[in-house]
């Protein structure tokens, strides 16, 4: 029962370098160094623990940073492939319409001769 007052008046004190550095110095008794220990080891415990706390909050925070960021990039390459997918479209049209122009042109070509050959053979 000797050891809870001593506890209570640690807490109570809440001074961890000082406590710390009476120990060093050798200024408590004996039989109060476990319980001063302890009480030490706990600040150090709760100090842990609230940096694990933190950290594992910081590391949620991350991992839904970068889940956010995936699904972005994810919808980011769908708009990319369809486009991509319109431009070969757009692509293949306008090779098409290349060709097709590329006859019409021989075509008014060959028919500019014939009309040419025609009007000389004519008069």
């Amino acid at each position: 029962m000797a050891q809870l007052p001593l506890m209570q008046q640690l807490e109570a004190h809440d001074n961890e370098a000082e406590v710390r550095e009476r120990l060093a110095s050798r200024q408590y008794h004996s039989e109060q160094v476990p319980i001063i220990q302890e009480w030490l080891r706990r600040k150090e415990e709760a100090r842990s623990a609230a940096s694990s706390t933190k950290r594992d909050a910081r590391e949620e925070e991350t991992l839904s940073i970068a889940k956010e960021a995936l699904s972005i990039a994810k919808e980011a390459n769908r708009i990319a492939s369809e486009d991509l997918a319109a431009a070969q479209s757009s692509a293949t049209s306008a090779f098409e319409q290349a060709r097709w122009a590329k006859w019409a042109a021989i075509i008014a070509t060959v028919a500019a001769i014939i009309a040419t050959v025609a009007a000389m053979v004519g008069k």
